[in-house]
């Protein structure tokens, strides 16, 4: 309705004049001593002088004169902070649907960070529906799940407990696209690739405060250099410690921790990620080692590494990092599978990652609706990392944003049109939330039962394949566009093939410095192995 193609040929013909950035060659990583250290992929050129379309520029006597009907001539103008994954996906959306849209990003560069997220098959359909070529892409630098076993193992001993075929088995039947493992800083570079060289994202540029207009026609953002932008829509996708959710609720601004108002979930999470060849690397999907008071979960990576949390309970929030966090880990959690220690063994001990784990009860009292502002992702519904859905619901959340707004007729429709988008979004966010939270809990009350192991999985055992049915169906039944099964496994095998060769590539780099990669021989019966081989 807001000529789509008109659009983008107006906003690429301002690229030459508005400033560019430009997307490096992709690089190996490099490893030594097998470990995690995220170096060699250099970082994401975006100037951090580029200017998005002209409006962020405009006096505020120009921003008055723009009519209170959106065309194509005079498109909404959406100012997106935080140019993380939701915020860049949704900077997509947005513009497919006909917004002028920029991306305010805190930092002075994209760099490399993180380790593999799961995105899960509701996730992997929204960007097909979003973008063809943006779910392949996506596809090139990702491993599926698909014939992968994942589940929950013993901590002490490494014996699988219980499995998760819902995982593989829901998208199989119903013809939804495969959960899939993909690099946070892979799928970043992607997401800035199908952006593209328009100068929509502006570096070193953050949020202060906003104003929604008394005269209802947008809404005045203070940046923090000073700068105020008038835009028809302020998205806050500024993540967990976000400012414009801060001025929303009325909130500590700017206070991370246990100063704010998010919630501590009982947990320490320290995490690596070693190349290393495990009996499993192939197999598995990711494993959940649960134990006495923790657990620890492992999920194999691209090009021979694999990713691995160790979820450490703690009393209390802002306690001092480790100095020599594998010597605690393997002291806290001596006794436990070697399938455990010998991926803390293989990390540097200089790499290993530690930090807090928080989450945010649901807003079902409060809108993230104010006026012409609103919330995304993290900033409104943070979740637990363990239900696999963080960058799914912000992607969920960019997309149906955008099919809201592209209705919009009128700028004065906006409010109503965002207060809608809080009430479509917040019973599924809030429900997904709320799995995550049971999951951790879950695991609470299980870790002290190992001893009794076997009634536990006699009484338990028979209720739980429906249990996690009925879970992973949930997630998944936000399926925007399917995917028949018989393409879907192609491409998964396809998938499964590349990654293979990565690894082996990798592995056999490493083997040649006379580094030892090869991990503990595999003495546990995987009861899954006979689905995953047909």
């Amino acid at each position: 309705r807001l000529g789509l193609s008109t659009q983008r040929a107006r906003m690429a013909a301002l690229a030459p004049k508005i400033g560019a950035f430009a997307l490096p060659a992709q690089a190996p990583r490099s490893r030594k001593h097998a470990a995690s250290k995220r170096i060699g992929r250099p970082a994401s050129s975006v100037s951090p002088i580029a200017a998005a379309p002209g409006w962020l520029s405009e006096t505020k006597l120009s921003a008055e004169s723009v009519p209170d009907s959106v065309s194509t001539d005079a498109p909404l103008r959406v100012l997106v902070a935080g140019g993380g994954l939701g915020g860049l996906f949704a900077a997509i959306c947005l513009r497919n649907a006909g917004a002028d849209v920029a991306v305010i990003e805190r930092t002075a560069t994209y760099r490399p960070f993180g380790g593999p997220i799961q995105l899960a098959s509701n996730g992997v359909s929204t960007i097909k529906a979003t973008s063809e070529s943006l779910f392949r892409r996506v596809h090139e630098v990702a491993r599926p799940f698909w014939r992968t076993t994942s589940g929950i193992r013993d901590g002490l001993k490494g014996n699988w407990m219980f499995t998760f075929g819902a995982i593989t088995e829901l998208p199989d039947e119903q013809d939804f696209p495969f959960s899939i493992c993909v690099d946070r800083s892979d799928l970043q570079d992607v997401l800035l690739e199908e952006i593209g060289d328009v100068g929509i994202v502006n570096m070193e540029s953050a949020v202060a405060k906003y104003e929604n207009r008394k005269d209802g026609n947008g809404v005045d953002v203070t940046l923090e250099d000073g700068r105020v932008i008038t835009a028809d829509v302020l998205v806050g996708a500024d993540g967990i410690w976000s400012k414009v959710r801060a001025q929303m609720f009325d909130e500590p601004s700017g206070v991370k921790g246990a100063g704010s108002t998010a919630s501590f979930t009982g947990y320490k999470l320290y995490s690596g990620l070693p190349l290393f060849k495990p009996y499993y690397y192939e197999d598995v999907g990711y494993s959940a080692f649960i134990g006495p008071d923790h657990y620890f979960v492992t999920c194999p990576d691209r090009a021979g590494r694999v990713q691995w949390y160790g979820f450490i309970k703690a009393t209390q929030p802002n306690t001092t990092d480790k100095e020599n966090p594998a010597a605690f880990l393997e002291e806290t959690l001596k006794g436990w599978a070697p399938e455990v220690l010998e991926l803390i063994r293989a990390t540097d001990p200089n790499e290993i990652e530690q930090r807090d784990l928080w989450d945010r009860f649901p807003s079902v009292t409060k809108s993230w609706a104010d006026g012409n502002v609103t919330l995304l992702g993290d900033s409104c519904h943070a979740t637990m990392p363990n239900i696999g859905q963080g960058a799914g619901l912000a992607f969920e959340d960019g997309y149906e944003l955008a099919k809201i707004l592209e209705k919009v007729e009128n700028r004065s429709e906006v409010p109503s049109a965002l207060d809608s988008f809080y009430k479509k979004r917040i019973l599924r966010t809030a429900a997904v939330q709320g799995l995550g939270r049971m999951n951790s809990e879950a695991i609470k009350i299980l870790t002290p039962l190992l001893p009794i192991r076997p009634l536990v999985e006699y009484f338990i055992g028979p209720f739980l394949p429906l249990v996690f049915r009925t879970q992973f169906g949930y997630c998944y039944s936000f399926c925007p566009q399917k995917m028949d099964a018989r393409e879907a496994r192609a491409l998964a095998d396809d998938m499964r093939a590349r990654h293979k060769k990565e690894a082996e590539a990798a592995w056999a780099e490493a083997e040649g410095r006379g580094i030892q990669l090869t991990g503990v021989e595999n003495k546990h019966e995987n009861p899954a192995l006979e689905v995953i081989a047909n």
